[in-house]
């Protein structure tokens, strides 16, 4: 196993090893993730081999991804005006919004409707790192398939290090509540998923900003 640091200087080397497609676990604003190239079909097969996704319902669960900021997300993204101003009012935060992407992300990426979640991370660390490597990355939380998720690096090793994982980034995190998921329909916000950021769990008016 080979332990990473969440520092200005260790990223050049986890953007090489996620050019090889490599899978890097590390800390975000929720839990830890499991992140590598998100257009990589190798590398994305490699995270349902790690998570232990056996079951074909679990092989088919999306994958979420995360963007370095805003202007990312608009160049792999559509966005309306409704999804634009969620965007601006809760980003950088544990917000996931299921949008329409400009080009054909992996089937194993993409969920009902050829939508793929989406955040920005409220971690500069990790934002910066994703900048630096260009493209979104996979964020899906670093556990076994149906397992709680892990705030702790050496529990990230004890529970994946037998499934494959060799990369992990170094920390410890307070225990968080997963992001919000939801979808944008008819300027409805739709809660898929109650999560850190609160949003009434009903069908509400776009908000103000």
């Amino acid at each position: 196993m080979f332990i990473l640091k969440s520092t200005n200087q260790f990223i050049p080397q986890i953007c090489q090893l996620l050019t090889q497609g490599v899978v890097v676990a590390a800390p975000t604003e929720t839990a830890f993730g499991l992140m590598t190239n998100a257009l990589n079909k190798k590398a994305v097969a490699q995270i349902i081999k790690i998570k232990g996704r056996t079951k074909s319902s679990e092989r088919n669960k999306p994958i979420a991804l995360v963007a370095s900021d805003l202007s990312m997300v608009k160049k792999y993204f559509y966005l309306n005006k409704a999804e634009l101003d969620l965007a601006k009012k809760f980003w950088p935060g544990a917000l996931t919004i299921l949008l329409k992407p400009k080009i054909k992300f992996l089937r194993t990426v993409t969920g009902p409707h050829n939508l793929v979640g989406v955040r920005v991370p409220d971690q500069a660390w990790l934002c910066k790192l994703i900048k630096t490597f260009s493209r979104p990355l996979t964020a899906t939380s670093a556990n076994l398939a149906s397992q709680p998720a892990l705030y702790n690096f050496q529990n990230v090793i004890r529970a994946l290090g037998k499934n494959g994982l060799e990369y992990v980034v170094e920390g410890n995190l307070r225990r968080n509540s997963v992001s919000t998921v939801i979808k944008v329909v008819n300027d409805k916000i739709i809660i898929l998923r109650q999560g850190k950021v609160k949003i009434p769990k009903t069908q509400i008016p776009i908000p103000k900003i």
